[in-house]
């Protein structure tokens, strides 16, 4: 009987971590296809209407610029901030033993940062712009290398990664960072 009721709960425990992972990942789903869209309804209206849609995208793109950037971008940005800013990228999928700062690795930070690069030009640009478009691409199969990179450039003595955070790991660092 007592065999009986560990593998029941056992069984019973697993559904339930399996249906929470399922959870995450039809919300991450969900929001995805929100916002695809959001910005298919914004070119359906662009063609319906274009001298709307052009005062509709002028004022996105102020909103854009003035309050929506994906981290904060110093006056005269140099190399270095934006090797900063892309190594704070890396912290959502990397384990380590301590992570300081975080921008969460979105397409738009994503676009942000190479837009960035290309206007700055840092002497080690080719290097940054083939790991934003890894991230771009959806390629992280070198994340805890591109986190060391920077973590190694920035003198690091403690946070060198050692592995990719799970799905579980990397939402619950969303959820720690981004979503208070």
């Amino acid at each position: 009987m007592k065999k009986f009721l560990k593998i029941t709960s056992l069984t019973l425990l697993a559904l339930i971590v399996v249906g929470f992972v399922v959870l995450k990942l039809m919300d991450n789903f969900n929001e995805q296809e929100a916002q695809n869209e959001d910005s298919n309804s914004m070119e359906t209206t662009k063609q319906e209407n274009p001298e709307k849609s052009q005062v509709a995208d002028e004022n996105t793109n102020k909103k854009t610029h003035e309050q929506d950037k994906a981290f904060e971008v110093p006056e005269n940005p140099t190399g270095k901030d934006i090797e900063s800013i892309m190594h704070k990228m890396t912290h959502q999928k990397v384990k380590a033993e301590r992570k300081t700062g975080a921008v969460r690795m979105t397409p738009e930070a994503i676009n942000e940062v190479i837009e960035l690069i290309n206007d700055v030009q840092p002497s080690n640009s080719q290097e940054l712009l083939k790991m934003a478009n890894h991230w771009k691409n959806g390629n992280y199969e070198h994340m805890v290398e591109e986190h060391n990179y920077f973590w190694s450039r920035e003198g690091g003595n403690i946070g060198k990664a050692y592995g990719r955070a799970s799905l579980m790991e990397e939402n619950e660092f969303i959820r720690q960072n981004f979503l208070r």
